[in-house]
């Protein structure tokens, strides 16, 4: 076995065995070639880009009620697009546990920066099951779809809470999150994936395969921005696993996707 590869097994394994979230939030920074969630030391920085991304396609967040999806420990930032002039955001996270002290951490910082806003209008769900159907505006996401382990659930979910007009903004990190070789994943079966090298939520989607499930859903969706990092994917592209070998290789190359998704029709939407 080659020696990047026998270097990738040996932290993958230590990775699912040895360290769990609680520990990963404390010692992240401190870990060689590990990527600390940007929420839990920027959402301003998150929302910032929901905003900015949202502008090009001339859609704004003033007035509209916000879904944002995989928020993570803190309710950050739903914080910040209150902030920003969102009327309602409902932060959904069914399995990051929340962080009070870091929540309030977030909170006092905006309640500070913006004392007259009133930021009792954000709201944590564990489940969308609650939401009524077509009430919201806008959903967002950041680094959030390549850890969904059944997208055509989400998107079904997601087409359904949505009013007519509604826009989803999603921001997809494809690389591997944990180690310095974006690509190592791609060399790997099923099994030994799922069994050994899997940390719990990566399940390898590619962009394409976001794109299947989002069409299928019922959403016209355009590709804002990619990135791609053809330089490191030529390093394994010889020694993909049989399940890639057939993918289109400027695919599997793509390291961040920003997507935009739209619902042309739906109900009336309630409140929530």
């Amino acid at each position: 076995m080659e020696r990047d590869k026998i270097e990738y097994v040996t932290l993958r394994v230590i990775r699912r065995f040895f360290f769990g979230e609680s520990s990963l939030h404390l010692l992240g920074r401190y870990l060689p070639h590990y990527r600390v969630n940007t929420g839990l030391t920027d959402p301003w920085a998150i929302a910032e880009s929901y905003a900015a991304d949202l502008a090009k396609v001339g859609v704004s967040v003033a007035g509209k009620r916000v879904l944002e999806i995989g928020s993570g420990a803190s309710n950050g930032p739903g914080y910040a697009l209150v902030a920003m002039g969102a009327a309602r955001v409902v932060c959904h996270e069914p399995y990051v546990r929340f962080d009070v002290g870091l929540d309030a951490k977030n909170l006092a910082a905006m309640t500070t920066r913006f004392p007259k806003v009133k930021f009792n209008v954000v709201h944590r769900l564990k489940t969308l099951d609650t939401v009524p159907d077509h009430c919201v505006d806008i959903v967002v996401s950041n680094s959030v779809l390549e850890h969904v382990a059944d997208p055509p659930a989400l998107f079904a979910d997601l087409g359904r809470v949505l009013a007519p007009g509604g826009v989803m903004l999603h921001r997809v990190d494809y690389r591997d999150h944990f180690f310095k070789y974006p690509f190592h994943f791609l060399m790997f079966s099923r099994f030994a994936w799922k069994h050994f090298l899997n940390p719990g939520d990566l399940p390898r989607w590619r962009l394409d395969d976001h794109l299947s499930a989002l069409a299928v859903a019922g959403f016209d969706t355009q590709l804002l921005a990619s990135e791609s990092d053809p330089e490191a994917f030529a390093k394994i592209a010889g020694r993909l696993h049989p399940d890639f070998q057939h993918r289109d290789p400027d695919i599997l190359a793509v390291t961040k996707a920003v997507m935009v998704s739209r619902v042309a029709s739906g109900g009336q939407g309630e409140t929530f």
